[in-house]
């Protein structure tokens, strides 16, 4: 019972110690110049967040009949994209990306909805097949895209 009294009297005198204020009613306990920095998604990861939007906004169109078009305009750019981790990018990135790139243009082509759904639902598998070899992280989330 002591102990804990005097912690919490300890933790008060230095509370009240540090928040003291000078002459000119100014604090004297030192300001911090750090300022906490949000985690900031890399060019890559950003890509596919992009991307996953899209997915399910062209996903809901789909299942309502409707074609979709859309377009990101950074696509290209995955190819040269700064991942996340060096590791998480490989020789065989580039050829999942081109696969990727050419499943989305089969999408974008797709001038029948059941056109679309198949070209979408092989993109979907193009997107699972490169996660499978790096970044597994987010498959279930990118298979919550695939269209029955």
């Amino acid at each position: 019972m002591v102990n804990k009294t005097l912690f919490l009297a300890v933790l008060i005198f230095v509370g009240l110690y540090s928040c003291q204020t000078n002459e000119e009613g100014t604090s004297t306990a030192k300001k911090s110049t750090w300022t906490p920095k949000m985690d900031e998604p890399s060019e890559l990861a950003q890509i596919m967040r992009d991307l996953n939007e899209e997915g399910l906004q062209r996903k809901a169109s789909l299942e309502k009949g409707e074609l979709f078009s859309g377009s990101i305009e950074n696509l290209l750019k995955m190819v040269a994209a700064t991942p996340t981790e060096p590791h998480m990018k490989g020789p065989a990135f580039e050829p999942h990306a081109m696969a990727f790139n050419a499943s989305y243009g089969a999408v974008q082509s797709a001038s029948t909805v059941a056109e679309q759904i198949e070209a979408h639902n092989n993109l979907v598998k193009s997107c699972v097949a490169c996660h499978n070899n790096f970044c597994q992280g987010p498959i279930s989330r990118i298979e919550l895209l695939q269209i029955n």
